[in-house]
């Protein structure tokens, strides 16, 4: 009786174990049935394509609100694009860093770090267990699980990561304990992570800093591998002896970097965006075409060595940065594989070349444009390049190159863009400062193999006025055109522009816009849906073949974050950031 009674117990014991480990196995296999996004932009190719397909063209319509989550309104996240990896979404606001049930937005926890500071940019980075988030000059890494920071990075766990870089570079010009941010210096977009490095590019092109830095950084560790410098300052510099003489003082400024790098791991290469050279708007101190400023730089991935560029903006003066991209694709035509690299310009062209070599896909013709400026000291560079379609002709811009002004007093000041700046003249140009397209970034989808390029309709007068030994925007001017929105009288009303192009013709396929501005990019998804957010709340998908509206939802707060896609246990989420909220959809 005795020994029967044990044999139950130890049955029941037995059959506990074998439920618990069920149950613990279920649910390690529904964790791992999940499709993440790890990487600001997905992947290293930055394309922001997602094989997700539940939520496609037949059903987007009935999508809804699933589950959102607010932060105190004091911290920043407004710009973020979450990241989700195993079923928990993480996303910062400088020192703290949130992590969120990714299927109901619970919290999971939250990291403060040791000291605070503000910042955060684009959001963090993802890679092997371990969160990188960041503030202006310092970066740390975080244990994905237990939010605990990985002593083994940096000093434990944090990074000075802009003092590393400019000591590592130039040990002789800075010392260990400058402040970089009063040097102009500002971490503000994510960085890339590829097979153990972080690849982290620091702007602030606005300002007066010596080029912008490209720094490859061991993810464990936080040690610098390399560091190239986007206009190279002297003979140590890669690339000097090609830019030397495109500047004509020995004050080389500008060139910071805003968005994240793609690589290619195959080819071995990395590829990045350089900004705009400073001081912005008043060249006459920095004659010639400021290499490597507004261009496409390929490197090599292993030493940081220069392997091509390409300008697509010669001397500017008109603060149009090259900021959106780069994105990698690869095309199939006619049996042949082409490996390309795409960039969105403020100037509202789609710059489209052979990852390989730097050539265009399709051509890009050096045009003349006007020169004519009473700017003191200015030499305006007489072409600049423009993108053509392999027949022969202008590419379709994705925003409004001339402004559309309706107030019949203004139309006479209207001028085509790349138009130089006046002290004693006011004219109007578009694209406005703010760009066409801005940091928000582009998508490729390999099913209809078309680039979708975010941007905007604005304008922007361009007559200057003395600011110490610069030159900036007038007094009495209008300004950034978005201003014209709340003049009623005056007709112009802002647009954000949503185009498709195809890599290998350079055609623009179909064109959309709506009401507002936006900086955010877009997504793309297997369910050829396209998602975009904009600065007015409206949050939208479009067919990714027609550009047809699809899907809206109005938010009650402006959308300046890009959006992000996920799945779990067969779900799939579309998450965007609404000012400092988190929104998650599903279908119902």
């Amino acid at each position: 009786m005795k020994g029967g009674r044990r044999l139950s117990i130890i049955t029941v014991v037995c059959l506990v174990i074998v439920i618990v480990w069920r149950v613990t196995a279920a649910l390690a296999e529904g964790a791992s049935q999940s499709t993440d996004w790890a990487l600001h932009n997905l992947d290293e190719f930055n394309s922001r394509y997602s094989p997700l397909s539940d939520i496609n063209r037949t059903n987007v319509g009935t999508l809804a609100l699933r589950w959102s989550f607010e932060t105190d309104p004091a911290i920043r996240i407004a710009e973020m694009t979450p990241l989700v990896i195993n079923g928990v979404m993480y996303f910062h606001s400088g020192s703290r860093l949130f992590a969120v049930d990714a299927m109901s937005g619970d919290t999971v926890w939250v990291f403060d770090a040791p000291e605070e500071f503000s910042g955060g940019g684009r959001g963090p980075a993802y890679g092997d267990g371990r969160i990188y988030a960041y503030g202006p000059s310092i970066m740390y890494a975080v244990d994905v699980e237990t939010g605990a920071l990985v002593e083994s990075f940096g000093r434990n766990g944090m990074l000075r990561i802009v003092n590393e870089a400019l000591t590592f570079k130039y040990p002789d010009t800075y010392p260990p304990t400058i402040d970089p941010t009063s040097l102009g210096y500002r971490m503000t977009n994510p960085p890339t992570y590829q097979d153990g490095t972080l690849y982290v590019g620091l702007p602030f092109s606005d300002s007066l800093l010596p080029g912008g830095l490209l720094v490859a950084v061991n993810g464990a560790t936080g040690l610098i591998k390399w560091v190239f410098n986007t206009i190279p300052q002297g003979p140590r510099d890669a690339g000097w002896e090609i830019s030397k003489d495109t500047w004509s003082s020995q004050e080389r400024y500008g060139g910071g970097i805003w968005t994240q790098p793609a690589v290619d791991a195959d080819a071995g290469m990395i590829y990045f965006n350089a900004a705009n050279p400073s001081p912005n708007y008043d060249g006459s101190s920095r004659k010639g075409t400021n290499l490597f400023t507004n261009a496409l730089i390929a490197l090599d991935i292993e030493t940081g060595e220069l392997a091509w560029y390409f300008q697509t903006l010669h001397h500017d003066i008109w603060d149009w940065d090259l900021v959106s991209g780069p994105i990698l694709f690869d095309v199939v035509v006619d049996g042949r594989t082409v490996k390309g690299i795409a960039s969105l310009g403020k100037t509202c062209y789609a710059y489209m070349l052979n990852r390989e070599t730097g050539e265009p896909i399709n051509p890009i013709v050096e045009t003349a444009v006007p020169t004519t400026t009473d700017v003191p000291g200015e030499e305006v560079w007489p072409t600049q390049p423009i993108p053509y379609t392999s027949s022969g002709i202008p590419q379709q811009p994705f925003c409004a190159t001339y402004p559309r002004v309706t107030d019949p007093a203004l139309v006479p000041r209207a001028r085509q863009s790349f138009h130089p700046h006046q002290v004693n003249e006011f004219v109007i140009v578009a694209p406005g400062v703010g760009g066409g397209a801005n940091y928000g970034s582009p998508s490729f989808s390999p099913r209809t193999g078309l680039l979708y390029a975010t941007g905007k309709n604005d304008a922007w007068s361009i007559n200057v006025r003395p600011v110490g030994d610069t030159l900036e925007p007038g007094p009495g001017n209008l300004g950034h055109f978005a201003g014209f929105s709340k003049q009623g009288e005056k007709g112009f009303v802002p647009t954000a522009t949503l185009a498709a192009y195809d890599p290998i013709t350079g055609e623009r396929v179909w064109y959309t816009e709506v009401t507002g501005t936006t900086n955010a990019g877009n997504l793309v998804t297997a369910g050829d849906l396209v998602f975009q957010g904009i600065g007015t709340g409206d949050f939208y998908a479009f067919d990714a073949e027609t550009g047809q509206r699809l899907f809206h939802y109005a938010a009650d707060r402006g959308i300046r974050g890009s959006p992000s896609t996920y799945e779990i246990n067969g779900t799939q989420y579309v998450a965007v950031v609404a000012a400092n909220t988190v929104l998650a959809f599903a279908l119902p």
